[in-house]
Order: structure tokens, then sequence, then C-alpha cells
């Protein structure tokens, strides 16, 4: 490929993902306690270009950062509310 005048170039984990360049592109996206929003977290295919042209920009799993703790709180505390509200039903009947 390098008689051709094509050039690999890639990305690497821990680095920051710019989709604007058009050079980079997250095929997937997971949640990493290790790595921010946004992050690289495993690299799949380098891009290649001719001339400073993408040919083929070059794909990797992105980060969502950690899990969010609060989603599953905010399930409880619903459940607990459904559940008061529930007892507050059966009380008025009596």
């Amino acid at each position: 490929l390098g008689e051709l005048g094509v050039t690999q170039f890639g990305v690497e984990v821990g680095d920051k993902v710019d989709g604007s360049s058009g050079r980079v592109v997250m095929v997937g996206e997971e949640h990493s306690e290790e790595f921010a929003a946004g992050t690289v977290i495993s690299v799949l295919r380098s891009g290649l270009e001719i001339s400073g042209n993408v040919v083929r920009p070059a794909e990797c799993v992105g980060s969502l950062g950690p899990e969010s703790v609060g989603g599953e709180d905010e399930g409880a505390a619903a459940e607990g509310e459904e559940g008061a509200a529930a007892e507050g039903e059966e009380g008025a009947m009596e």
C-alpha cells in the first residue's frame, strides 16, 4: 500500500475521540470505571489515508464513563413511593 501513497494512522487506548475530524469513528460504546466518557477503550482498526485525505477512518470502542449508580437508587425510591401510595389507599378503604 505504501507504493500507492497509502499510509496508516490510528488512535491509542486513552486518547480522546474527536469525531468531528472524520479520522476516527466510535463503532461501539461501553461503560468504563477506568476511562472518562469519550475516551478510546479499545482500538478495532487503523485508518488509511492518501495524501492527507482519509480513505478509511480508524475504528474504536469509546467509553460512556462509569455506570450511573443513581439510576438504581431512583428505581428503589420509586418502588418505595408506589408501596407507600398503595398502603394509603388500603387505609382509606377501612
